[in-house]
């Protein structure tokens, strides 16, 4: 239960506000270089390639949201101990869920692998997508272990408003990718050119300079030391609460990326040029991410005020910080969604080259573009829930209103009804307001 703060209490001012934001935005625009590097050179590939890119990003995006169970907890806890002024008690946290992502990542890169066939039926595999395919699920099984840890180690940064240390991690990510990418899998510069091999394989190696990274960092920083490491009695003690938080947290985003999965495969199921379809998704999916991405850097940096706000005893403020927020940013998404929608044929253009992908990627950002207002208002809100340690609200939110609404309209739209993609899409904007309404 939130507890209220004292009435003079101030609200964090709009400088600190911009500090912890504009590196997280970095941050997300690193992770979008990376994403977007992939996709050009999968395009300059392939049409398959790219489809089949975009399918296992779902999937993967998918497993790092099980992060989102140590995540979450993470940011709450350390935050929170943070804003009480106990130091000790943050950093044995670190090392906890340092020692968790390590080997939550090992256990389901190994699950992944074996699990390979099962995903290639279930997913629509078509023969032409199936080497490419089956080649990007290895590569990315292989570098869970240490992405997990790499993203765990971003969140203890975040926690500690060490902002700036996980955007230098990631733009090494990114720049590493963008060598290794289009070098390898297009033969620039003098390099081998490996094709879709040279994209799966150099975004496992630049995941290991990003986590190299980190680790210097945090051990320079004096947060991960041999103190950090609490007796086993305490790590069993701690945990509980690390669960507590971020099960539901984590359970919502399995939830709602699961969901994304069985759209893609109702999609890929229509009738039609599926491959363009999902080509054109996948990339439309990565191009709203921009408009997005600044919304969700100001919810991750109210997540790590309201954890420490909380721990101060600030809860009123943090409340009235939330509420302001979010009203300005909904505002502020009508206008840059109504922008997108204006130019999402121009846009669709730039970013496929293929006149069959950029006439689907087209169809999708004017649908996109109905559901990004309350998107972004949504993340503001489910920021503070995530900073307070409150995720059994975002839990209910999610679950409900992808599997009792999304999917099951969707389905009935599409196939039913036949109204193909418009109907998929359709749903996608009234589950998203929904969600809003309900938060």
């Amino acid at each position: 239960m939130l507890t209220n703060a004292a009435p003079n209490s101030a609200l964090p001012t709009a400088r600190e506000l911009v500090s912890l934001t504009v590196p997280q935005l970095g941050m997300m625009l690193c992770h979008l270089a990376v994403s977007m590097t992939d996709l050009w050179v999968a395009g300059r590939l392939d049409a398959s390639v790219q489809a089949s890119l975009g399918i296992v990003s779902q999937v993967f995006t998918l497993l790092m949201l099980i992060t989102s169970l140590a995540g979450s907890g993470c940011l709450t806890t350390i935050s929170q101990a943070l804003g009480a002024g106990l130091e000790q008690r943050a950093r044995r946290y670190a090392a906890l869920i340092a020692g968790l992502a390590g080997l939550t990542g090992t256990v389901i890169a190994a699950t992944s692998l074996l699990c390979l066939p099962m995903t290639l039926r279930l997913m629509h595999v078509s023969p032409e997508m199936e080497p490419v395919f089956r080649t990007f699920i290895i590569a990315y099984s292989y570098q869970l272990p240490f992405y997990y840890t790499l993203i765990m180690l971003n969140s203890v940064f975040r926690a500690y408003k060490l902002v700036r240390l996980p955007l230098i991690a990631i733009a090494v990510v990114a720049v590493g990718n963008l060598i290794g990418s289009a070098g390898f899998g297009l033969g620039l510069c003098g390099l081998p050119d490996y094709g879709y091999q040279g994209i799966a394989w150099s975004t496992f190696g630049s995941a290991l300079l990003g986590l190299a990274c980190n680790l210097y960092a945090i051990i320079r920083h004096g947060i991960l030391t041999r103190a950090s490491l609490a007796p086993w009695r305490w790590a069993r003690r701690a945990m509980p609460y690390l669960f507590r938080v971020g099960g539901p947290a984590a359970l919502g985003n399995i939830a709602g990326h699961s969901g994304n999965l069985v759209i893609y495969s109702l999609l890929s199921g229509l009738p039609g040029d599926g491959v363009s379809l999902l080509a054109g998704l996948a990339l439309g999916m990565t191009a709203e991410s921009v408009l997005l991405f600044p919304a969700a850097a100001l919810g991750m940096s109210m997540a790590i005020l309201g954890g420490h706000l909380l721990g101060e005893g600030q809860s009123a403020r943090l409340r009235e910080l939330g509420a302001k927020t979010a009203l300005a940013v909904f505002c502020l998404a009508v206008c840059c969604a109504a922008a997108l929608f204006v130019l999402r044929r121009e846009v669709a253009a730039l970013l496929a080259p293929r006149p069959e992908t950029a006439a689907a990627l087209a169809f999708f950002l004017g649908y996109s573009c109905l559901s990004l207002p309350a998107r972004c208002a949504g993340m503001i809100l489910h920021g503070v829930f995530s900073g307070t340690g409150a995720t059994r609200l975002s839990c209910m939110v999610n679950c409900l209103c992808m599997w009792a609404l999304y999917v099951p309209l969707a389905f009935m739209l599409a196939r039913v009804l036949e109204w193909g993609p418009a109907g998929v899409f359709s749903a996608m904007a009234l589950g998203h307001y929904a969600s809003f309404v309900w938060t």
